[in-house]
């Protein structure tokens, strides 16, 4: 695999900040021996609500585990265990427990839960009927809030969602620990962005097609030509680790005159920036056409070594099925539908903002793979390595990685080989690094512990793949081996 400084070029493009100062760490300790010492669903309820709060997604995994153990059908710790192990990154169990919930559930915690789930399994009638009776509640919390505003985004119901932003901003507090560390960074701008471009939907994909998708030049990622605006051939990184936006030089904004109407903050591996945010009325790629789509404008061309004009993020293509396909180059946009693509099908869940996590194992456990194409690397998590190889120093270095942000410097290490299977395939020792941006950043936004971060190091063995993204489905065509 190689090691340069394209290695990680638009890796982990994400609308946040980074993670403030958590006061809830120190309370972790003398709340899990509290919950031991006590035993009781109470004890339990408490430790758990402080561990995610603090964040430790480990400790809150260890009390999930040992509260389900003792009180495995208590109604009040449900929507808690669940949420502590969807955040570990355990989707099967996760989801599992939340089967236990009862229909008309008043818990707050699982409704949120639920909206959660159903949107990843690419369920949204039921995230909306959840997030809906939610709402009936009065959320009186921002996390509840904004449970409610990602059904309504991601179902692009926007009547109102300019106001629901602000009430969760108005209530976001760092002091309240996680996730409201993370969240007034996730949705800084996004009210005065729906103010200014009304309650139509957005990333509507107005014809279906295809267009040509060769390797770009310099960073051997994949890419596209793209009229925005009538304007151009722009060249387009193909992103599917991009989010639902469209990302553009802020010197391409000014030549075809599109203006930001609200500021955000992005990040990626190298830190955070600012970013206009914007609306494109219509982008062509090929005989594909998307309308009204949700653009953010910064300095692209610097953070991608001048290669391309901007990023595609895959996900606002999430009205139809999508391919790659990566032996003939063409990236091929088509309706959802019911039938199997060709390939071997592979279990996903769309987390966030449409990040494509692949459930995989590793080391013939369970494991979450973020599949993202605008990285050059198979990258692991450290915690992971940790537990994989406990008796084994691994040492991290500063990592030159070109990407979004300036003010730090994410850590790599090479890791022993590893064995995975993605899509029917497996991969055994297969050489790794650590790079310390899944546990730090990648985990907290998303709300789920990735272990793997699979780029085109692996995705070059494949012939296509095809995401269908509202049934949440994904297939892959393997290239067959020597």
């Amino acid at each position: 695999m190689r090691i340069g400084p394209w290695m990680v070029m638009s890796m982990l493009l994400l609308p946040a900040g980074p993670p403030k100062e958590n006061p809830w760490l120190t309370k972790v300790g003398p709340a899990v021996e509290k919950a031991r010492r006590a035993g009781t669903v109470k004890a339990f309820r408490e430790a758990l609500d402080v561990a995610w709060r603090a964040d430790d997604w480990q400790a809150g995994l260890r009390l999930a585990r040992e509260a389900a153990e003792k009180h495995g059908n208590a109604r009040p710790l449900h929507g808690l265990v669940t949420r502590a192990l969807w955040r570990a990154g355990l989707v099967a169990e996760a989801e599992q427990v939340l089967t236990k919930l009862p229909d008309q559930t008043d818990d707050r915690i699982g409704l949120m839960m639920l909206v959660q789930v159903h949107l990843a399994r690419g369920e949204p009638q039921r995230a909306i009927e959840a997030a809906d009776r939610l709402a009936a509640f009065k959320p009186a919390t921002a996390e509840e809030l904004f449970a409610v505003a990602s059904a309504r985004l991601a179902t692009n119901r926007l009547n109102g969602i300019a106001a629901l932003i602000r009430r969760a901003q108005k209530l976001t507090d760092p002091a309240n620990g996680y996730p409201e560390t993370v969240l007034g960074d996730q949705i800084a701008g996004l009210a005065e962005f729906f103010d200014a471009v009304g309650s139509e939907p957005i990333n509507r994909t107005a014809s279906y097609g295809e267009a040509a998708m060769p390797v770009v030049p310099l960073i051997n990622l994949p890419g596209c030509e793209a009229l925005i605006n009538g304007r151009g051939p722009y060249r387009l990184i193909v992103d599917t680790g991009g989010s639902v936006t469209l990302s553009l030089d802020d010197e391409v904004a000014a030549e075809i005159g599109l203006k930001s109407v609200a500021q955000s903050n992005i990040h990626g591996v190298s830190g955070r920036m600012e970013s206009g945010q914007a609306l494109v009325n219509e982008l062509k790629i090929g005989t594909i056409s998307c309308r009204r789509v949700l653009t953010r404008i910064f300095g692209v061309r610097k953070a991608i070594a001048y290669a391309a004009d901007g990023i595609l993020g895959t996900g606002l293509l999430a009205d139809g099925r999508m391919t790659l396909d990566f032996q003939h180059g063409r990236l091929i946009v088509k309706p959802s539908s019911g039938e199997a693509a060709a390939g071997q099908p592979a279990d996903i869940r769309l987390v966030g903002d449409a990040k494509i996590v692949a459930l995989v194992t590793l080391q013939g456990e369970p494991a979450a793979a973020l599949l993202d194409s605008g990285a050059d690397a198979l990258a692991l998590a450290p915690s992971r390595l940790k537990r994989i190889f406990p008796d084994r120093t691994i040492t991290a270095l500063p990592l030159l990685a070109l990407g979004v942000g300036s003010e730090q410097r994410p850590s790599v290490a090479l890791s022993p080989g590893v064995d995975f299977v993605l899509a029917g395939r497996k991969f055994e020792n297969y050489g790794g690094l650590g790079l310390d941006v899944l546990d730090t950043l990648l985990g907290p936004l998303l709300g789920m512990q990735t272990d793997l971060l699979v780029g085109m190091a692996v995705m070059r063995d494949m012939k296509t793949l095809t995401i269908d993204y509202p049934r949440a489905r994904m297939w892959v065509e393997w290239l067959a081996r020597d």
